[in-house]
């Protein structure tokens, strides 16, 4: 492996490995997308709690967001009901619309048809990061990939 784009969550870190080097890209806040309509407010636990009978949807590749649900679901005193795993925030908003769950999005506009909590106390970052081998950045081909992909992620 040359290259790797990664991510983690502040509350769900991935372990780094000492042979590899990590190179900050950027963050973005993530939020509950639920069903609409919208306007409820509170720490994370409280929006939380709110949706603790609903099922909840998932990323099927990476258990990093399950870890953040679970986290936050035990500050506010209950199990999520993990129903569904998808690979596509695309089909977790259609899955969200279709009324079959709530989950992790991107505090983004929200979809039409979805609503999007926003979390405090604790905040959910969503952080990314290119991968290389430590020693390996300053290959010629690498440090232009390095150097073409920095300022599209701080956008």
């Amino acid at each position: 492996m040359d290259l790797a784009l990664t991510y983690d969550y502040n509350l769900a870190p991935a372990r780094s490995r000492r042979k590899l080097r990590q190179e900050p890209l950027g963050r973005i806040r993530w939020g509950l997308g639920t069903p609409p309509p919208g306007g409820l407010a509170g720490t994370a636990a409280e929006v939380f709690g709110r949706y603790r009978a609903h099922d909840w949807i998932v990323n099927s590749r990476n258990t990093a967001d399950e870890e953040v649900i679970r986290i936050i679901a035990s500050l506010a005193g209950f199990e999520p009901r993990i129903a569904h795993r998808a690979d596509s925030l695309d089909l977790v908003r259609d899955m969200i619309r279709a009324g079959m769950g709530v989950g992790m999005l991107p505090a983004r506009p929200a979809a039409r048809g979805v609503a999007l909590r926003r979390l405090r106390q604790p905040e959910v970052i969503l952080r990314t990061y290119a991968v290389t081998r430590r020693g390996h950045a300053a290959w010629p081909a690498l440090a232009l990939v390095l150097r073409l992909i920095r300022p599209s992620a701080a956008a």
